[in-house]
Protein backbone atom coordinates (compact mmCIF):
# COMPACT_ATOMS: atom_id res chain seq x y z
CA UNK A 1 0.00 0.00 0.00
CA UNK A 2 2.87 2.57 0.73
CA UNK A 3 4.46 1.80 -2.51
CA UNK A 4 0.68 2.69 -4.26
CA UNK A 5 1.13 6.33 -2.11
CA UNK A 6 4.93 6.83 -3.09
CA UNK A 7 4.68 6.37 -6.41
CA UNK A 8 1.14 8.79 -6.47
CA UNK A 9 3.01 11.59 -4.41
CA UNK A 10 6.17 11.18 -6.85
CA UNK A 11 3.45 11.00 -10.26
CA UNK A 12 1.67 14.83 -8.62
CA UNK A 13 4.94 16.46 -8.17
CA UNK A 14 6.34 15.19 -11.35
CA UNK A 15 2.88 17.33 -13.05
CA UNK A 16 3.74 20.32 -10.62
CA UNK A 17 6.76 20.41 -12.15
CA UNK A 18 5.33 19.88 -15.84
CA UNK A 19 2.94 22.44 -14.90
CA UNK A 20 5.84 25.19 -13.60
CA UNK A 21 7.34 24.54 -16.52
CA UNK A 22 4.50 25.48 -18.91
CA UNK A 23 3.69 28.47 -16.85
CA UNK A 24 7.05 30.07 -17.18
CA UNK A 25 7.34 29.23 -20.98
CA UNK A 26 3.99 30.76 -21.23
CA UNK A 27 4.82 33.94 -19.50
CA UNK A 28 8.51 34.05 -21.68
CA UNK A 29 6.32 33.88 -24.64
CA UNK A 30 3.96 37.10 -23.34
CA UNK A 31 7.27 39.06 -22.86
CA UNK A 32 8.58 37.78 -26.46
CA UNK A 33 5.28 39.11 -27.64
CA UNK A 34 5.74 42.42 -25.85
CA UNK A 35 8.80 43.12 -27.56
CA UNK A 36 7.68 42.87 -30.75
CA UNK A 37 5.95 45.65 -30.12
CA UNK A 38 7.98 47.65 -28.11
CA UNK A 39 9.31 49.81 -31.22
CA UNK A 40 5.47 50.70 -31.35
CA UNK A 41 4.63 51.15 -28.25
CA UNK A 42 7.36 52.34 -26.16
CA UNK A 43 9.44 50.83 -22.97
CA UNK A 44 7.46 52.99 -20.70
CA UNK A 45 4.64 54.92 -20.24
CA UNK A 46 3.34 56.95 -17.43
CA UNK A 47 1.97 54.09 -15.23
CA UNK A 48 5.21 52.23 -15.14
CA UNK A 49 7.25 55.64 -14.69
CA UNK A 50 5.04 56.17 -11.77
CA UNK A 51 5.63 52.60 -10.41
CA UNK A 52 9.11 52.69 -10.63
CA UNK A 53 9.68 55.81 -9.02
CA UNK A 54 7.73 54.47 -6.18
CA UNK A 55 9.79 51.56 -6.08
CA UNK A 56 12.67 53.50 -5.81
CA UNK A 57 11.85 55.45 -2.87
CA UNK A 58 10.35 52.41 -1.03
CA UNK A 59 13.39 50.27 -1.72
CA UNK A 60 15.63 52.98 -1.43
CA UNK A 61 18.29 52.69 -4.23
CA UNK A 62 18.08 48.83 -4.22
CA UNK A 63 15.65 49.10 -7.32
CA UNK A 64 15.89 48.30 -11.16
CA UNK A 65 13.60 50.02 -13.28
CA UNK A 66 11.39 47.43 -14.79
CA UNK A 67 9.87 48.74 -18.81
CA UNK A 68 6.32 47.67 -19.93
CA UNK A 69 7.51 44.07 -20.98
CA UNK A 70 8.99 43.56 -17.76
CA UNK A 71 6.39 44.11 -15.76
CA UNK A 72 3.94 42.19 -17.90
CA UNK A 73 6.60 39.14 -17.22
CA UNK A 74 6.37 39.82 -13.83
CA UNK A 75 2.66 40.26 -13.74
CA UNK A 76 1.94 36.61 -15.70
CA UNK A 77 4.64 34.59 -13.42
CA UNK A 78 3.45 36.18 -10.07
CA UNK A 79 0.01 35.55 -10.87
CA UNK A 80 0.67 32.31 -12.39
CA UNK A 81 3.23 30.74 -10.22
CA UNK A 82 2.47 32.37 -6.71
CA UNK A 83 -0.69 33.65 -6.59
CA UNK A 84 1.07 37.00 -5.12
CA UNK A 85 0.53 40.30 -5.69
CA UNK A 86 2.60 43.02 -7.66
CA UNK A 87 4.44 44.74 -4.68
CA UNK A 88 8.19 46.42 -5.52
CA UNK A 89 9.59 43.24 -3.57
CA UNK A 90 7.59 40.63 -5.34
CA UNK A 91 8.49 42.05 -8.79
CA UNK A 92 12.51 42.19 -7.54
CA UNK A 93 12.27 38.82 -6.66
CA UNK A 94 10.66 37.18 -9.43
CA UNK A 95 12.71 39.58 -12.33
CA UNK A 96 15.92 38.91 -9.96
CA UNK A 97 16.73 42.48 -9.45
Amino acid sequence: MWKILLLLVLCLLNLSYIEAQTNREYCENVYADCQRFTPRIGRFDETIDSFNRHCRRERRGRWNNVSRCEMEKATCLLILRRCDDMSCNNIAEILEL
